[in-house]
């Protein structure tokens, strides 16, 4: 996680003479970049991810993709760091009336296994570059009370490694570790990794089997580090002192275990100034090492970030799919540099709308020396709701790129679930995060979308959001399951004013029966969920066309909707 800001620099006129890749400075390689296509001109950009403008109704051509795979279920992944109420009162209270045995609380833990949420990244976030795993491990008795420093928050130590992991069994979910790169030492991360994942007979290993723990725990997912290039970020470095520490964690964690994936720490955000640059000079270290780069990025309707404008706001998802992109090209203009037969996939393992509990003077980040301080506790409302259906949208979309997602975060902190004493609040957000994981599934279709657009301007907004483009009222993706004989279609419409009527036009996929049709929408933009009126922003039926090759829905003014349908066999 990381606070809003500077913004990055754009893409120049690429130099006469092409440097050594060792040399490439950084205008020289963002000029390359561009001309290699991943800053793509305003003219062709809706193109390019399968948008025309048009007159009349939106229509939308959906077909099979030929070789295209399903995609990763982890690309609805979630997010837990030590951070305010997240961990403590949040999956974990012993004290709770809904707590079990271990202090899992029940009522949460339900929650997130009806979601089916895949896969959740832990303990960190800002968080982890600080952390002593060791800390957390063993008896609880045991185990020492310290400072976070990143959070200025005081950490008891009574969730740690070993209770995640049984977290996430009672859950259903996968675990996706991260390694302290900040404070923590290669030697001290490959403990971690010893201690998770290697049988027995070694001093890690026994340590976890003398913690009551026989098997090993078999994590295959690692994030090596947080935001390291964040100014923010404890242990800061620059990119090629983390590229070649990232490559040394590397080589050495698959002699513990070869089956491991391995992330590298990607730029913190498009506002760096070292956005790209940072990418580049990482993967040129650590390439061969390393099996995908993240991306961390959080949007709002704020002065700076949208000019207050939710018509701009609602176009964010189309920031992602730019960021998407863009760093998609510069691994494989690493790629390319390296001769490698390997292409990287992205990790998208910090998304979300989030910017009111942001300040400017970082007080923010200030937990005030307390044990689980009320933190970063976001209120949704329904236009928070339209833009995460967005942004479930643009992960469709590039899911044959992205293979893991992280919705940040999970439970109270900047999350689709609230607790309190009496139970969970599902906010505004929970809504499309739950359509995605329920519905979407198997392989995305190939969608070709003709749609009225509206012009929104650069204005004086932060520089990697200021661009004049044209945005299409209805941003539309679709997946079908070969197996079940099912498809789904996930429909926003940013029009605030006017209902949008979309035509869909089925190649190759012949829809039999609408199984379910349900809209989030509703008058008041701003309306958000509490534990008195927990229902204010909900899911509403929507009256479906019949199935067949031609179908026009009518979607509500300012909505996100999904239709659920059975497929001829």
């Amino acid at each position: 996680m990381k606070p809003s800001g500077k913004p990055a620099l754009t893409a120049r006129r690429p130099p006469a003479r092409r440097a050594r890749p060792s040399a490439l400075d950084r205008r020289s390689f963002l000029a390359g970049l561009g001309r290699a296509g991943a800053v793509i001109a305003a003219g062709t950009w809706l193109e390019s991810i399968g948008y025309a403008q048009a007159r009349g109704p939106a229509r939308a051509f959906l077909r099979r993709s030929p070789g295209r795979p399903d995609f990763d279920r982890r690309l609805f992944g979630s997010f837990l760091e030590h951070l305010g109420r997240a961990i403590y009162t949040g999956v974990y209270e012993p004290g709770s009336r809904f707590a079990d045995a271990k202090g899992f609380r029940t009522d949460v833990a339900r929650e997130v296994r009806d979601l089916g949420v895949p896969v959740v990244r832990y303990p960190g976030g800002n968080f982890i570059s600080g952390y002593n795993w060791l800390d957390s491990v063993g008896p609880k008795s045991a185990r020492p009370t310290v400072l976070d420093r990143a959070w200025n928050s005081i950490e008891t130590n009574q969730f740690g490694t070993n209770e995640f992991m049984d977290w996430c069994r009672l859950v259903g979910t996968e675990p996706l570790l991260g390694l302290n790169f900040g404070t923590g030492t290669v030697e001290n991360a490959l403990g971690l990794v010893e201690y998770c994942n290697f049988d027995r007979g070694t001093k890690w290993s026994e340590l976890r089997r003398s913690h009551g723990y026989e098997q090993p725990h078999n994590v295959r997912y690692w994030c090596l580090g947080n935001e390291m290039d964040g100014p923010w970020q404890i242990g800061r470095m620059q990119a090629r002192e983390y590229g070649r520490k990232a490559r040394d964690a590397a080589q050495q964690m698959r002699t513990i275990d070869p089956s491991l994936q391995l992330i590298a720490c990607g730029s913190s955000g498009t506002f760096l100034p070292t956005y790209l640059a940072w990418d580049r000079e990482v993967l040129e270290e650590c390439y061969d090492m390393v099996d995908g780069i993240s991306l961390h990025a959080y949007y709002g309707n704020s002065r700076k970030w949208s000019g207050s404008s939710t018509a701009r706001f609602l176009a964010m998802n189309l920031d992602m799919d730019r960021h998407i992109h863009e760093i998609g090209a510069v691994c494989d203009f690493v790629q390319g540099l390296q001769k490698s037969k390997k292409r990287l996939w992205l990790s998208f393992d910090e998304w979300n709308v989030w910017y009111r509990t942001i300040d400017d003077e970082g007080t923010f980040t200030n937990g005030k020396r307390a044990v689980a301080p009320r933190m970063l506790e976001e209120v949704y409302n329904l236009e928070d709701a339209l833009l995460v259906g967005g942004l479930v949208n643009t992960l469709l979309r590039n899911s044959d790129r992205v293979r893991i997602g992280c919705l940040a975060q999970l439970v109270n902190v900047i999350a689709p679930l609230v607790t309190g004493e009496n139970g969970v609040l599902r906010q505004s957000t929970y809504y499309p995060y739950s359509w995605a994981l329920k519905y979407a599934r198997g392989r995305v279709l190939d969608v070709r979308v003709e749609s009225e657009t509206y012009a929104v301007t650069a204005g004086d907004l932060r520089q990697d959001l200021a661009r004049d483009m044209d945005v299409p009222f209805v941003d539309l993706v679709a997946t079908i399951d070969e197996p079940a004989g099912q498809a789904a279609v996930l429909m926003l419409n940013r029009d605030l004013d006017g209902e949008r009527e979309v035509v869909l036009e089925w190649d190759d996929v012949g829809p039999a029966r609408v199984l379910a049709c349900e809209t989030l929408t509703g008058p008041d933009l701003k309306a958000f969920n509490t534990f008195e009126a927990p229902r204010r922003v909900a899911p509403q039926p929507l009256a479906p066309p019949a199935a067949g090759r031609r179908m026009s829905f009518k979607l509500p003014p300012r909505s996100y909707t999904v239709a659920h349908l059975a497929l001829t066999t």
